[in-house]
C-alpha cells in the first residue's frame, strides 16, 4: 500500500458556539490542514496522485475559504450577520486613514466547498460552516471534501488531519473511517 500526505498552513480565527471555556471568545490559530491518500497501485506517472492535484482540488480551495477569516457555524451567522456587517464596515473603513480608500476585497472562495462558504459582511471575511468549527468537525469536513474531490476506484482517502496548534507542541484532530485505529 502506498500512502502520501500533503498539507498547508492557514491563519484563521474561530468561535465555538456554546463552549463552556475560553473558546467562546473569538480567537485565532495558525492551523495546518493535511490530507492522506492511499492506493495499492500507482498511476502511469508513478504516483498515488500528484501532490499538485491534492493542492489544487482540496487544499487551495480550503485556503481560499479560511485564510484570514473568522470561521463560525450557520446558527451563529444567522444571529450575528447584521452586527458583523456593521463591525466589518467600521474595520475596513479604517483603511481610509492609511490608504485613502476601502481597498480591495480579500481573496475568498466563490461558491461552496463541502457545504461551507464565504460571506463578506462589511467586506470582512467570514467562513460559514453548517456546524460549529472545532478541530474535530473541521477534520471531518476536510475528509469529506477530499473524498468528494479525490476518491476513486484506485484512490482511498486515509484521513484528514487538522492541527490547531503547532508550537510549542502539536495539537491536532483527525478523522478517518478506519475503526481499527481506535
Amino acid at each position: 500500500m502506498f500512502r502520501i500526505t500533503k498539507g498547508i498552513h492557514v491563519h484563521f480565527a474561530h468561535h465555538v458556539r456554546g463552549h463552556r471555556g475560553a473558546c467562546i471568545s473569538l480567537h485565532g490559530h495558525t492551523w495546518k490542514l493535511e490530507v492522506t491518500v492511499a492506493s495499492e497501485t500507482l498511476d502511469a506517472e508513478g504516483f498515488v496522485v500528484d501532490f499538485a492535484v491534492i493542492g489544487r482540488e482540496v487544499l487551495a480551495p480550503s485556503h481560499r475559504l479560511l485564510d484570514h477569516a473568522l470561521a463560525i457555524g450557520e446558527a451563529t451567522w444567522r444571529e450575528t450577520h447584521a452586527e458583523l456587517a456593521a463591525l466589518g464596515t467600521r474595520l475596513v473603513d479604517s483603511r481610509h486613514e492609511t490608504m485613502g480608500s476601502r481597498g480591495e476585497l480579500q481573496p475568498h472562495l466563490e461558491g461552496t466547498l463541502g457545504g461551507a462558504r464565504n460571506e463578506l459582511p462589511g467586506d470582512i471575511k467570514i467562513a460559514v460552516f453548517p456546524f460549529a468549527p472545532t478541530s474535530e468537525t473541521l477534520a471531518r469536513w476536510l475528509y469529506e471534501v477530499a473524498v468528494e474531490k479525490l476518491a476513486s476506484e484506485r484512490i482511498a482517502i486515509v484521513n484528514a488531519r487538522v492541527y490547531e496548534a503547532l508550537h510549542p507542541v502539536e495539537t491536532y484532530a483527525e478523522y478517518s473511517l478506519d475503526r481499527a485505529r481506535l
